[in-house]
């Protein structure tokens, strides 16, 4: 169990990727009228683990501070009680701009998802690991999966290993998914440090 005192430290923010040439400034959706920055990614660009979510969200108050929001404080608590950190890590988004207001979803997510198709390539990570129906339904293409099919185990298919588990909010929102998610957690871990043909997966 994790101790109090730990558990209380104060978080630092993850260190922010730079975006390519070709994302500054892109105006394909209507999100660069929301006034949000892009978020190409945060971690270590080399990790062997791709943490995928639907959004940066928030990562300035508003007097423009860095700050660690709920999502990230769940997020960033649950990888350190596994036994991972930010080196072990690279946290990506279906969108690459925090959405403020009302906008066109799917225009968005279909043009953001050209972005993150070539991020991943690029990367080439040993597993990639969805958080939240949405994350799951676009990688996969596939929109109307949910996280309670796939979650619980390492998926293989195309020559990736996938796993997918709860949106961070999710597990704040409703605390009995707590364990659940350390339990994929635990199991994203344990593929990481084992040899692929070592340890069970579908394909």
């Amino acid at each position: 169990m994790e101790k109090k005192a730990d558990f209380d430290k104060p978080l630092r923010l993850w260190a922010e990727d730079v975006a390519p040439k070709e994302a500054i400034g892109c105006k394909r959706c209507e999100l660069y009228k929301h006034g949000g920055e892009i978020v190409w990614g945060e971690g270590n660009p080399q990790a062997g683990i791709v943490v995928l979510l639907d959004n940066p969200g928030a990562r300035k108050n508003k007097c423009g501070e860095q700050f660690v929001c709920g999502t990230r404080e769940t997020l960033y608590r649950t990888i350190s009680k596994v036994g991972l950190n930010e080196n072990d890590v690279y946290l990506t988004f279906v969108l690459r701009c925090r959405p403020k207001k009302k906008y066109d979803k799917d225009l968005a997510r279909n043009t953001c998802i050209k972005f993150l198709r070539s991020q991943l390539l690029s990367i080439k990570p040993k597993v990639i690991f969805c958080l939240g129906n949405v994350s799951a339904q676009w990688y996969l293409n596939n929109h109307t999966i949910t996280i309670k099919e796939l979650r619980g185990k390492i998926h293989h298919g195309d020559n990736v290993f996938t796993a997918y588990s709860y949106h961070p909010l999710a597990i704040r929102r409703r605390p009995s998914l707590l364990h659940l998610f350390i339990e994929d957690w635990s199991l994203v871990a344990d593929f990481y440090h084992s040899e692929p043909k070592d340890f069970g997966s579908d394909s």
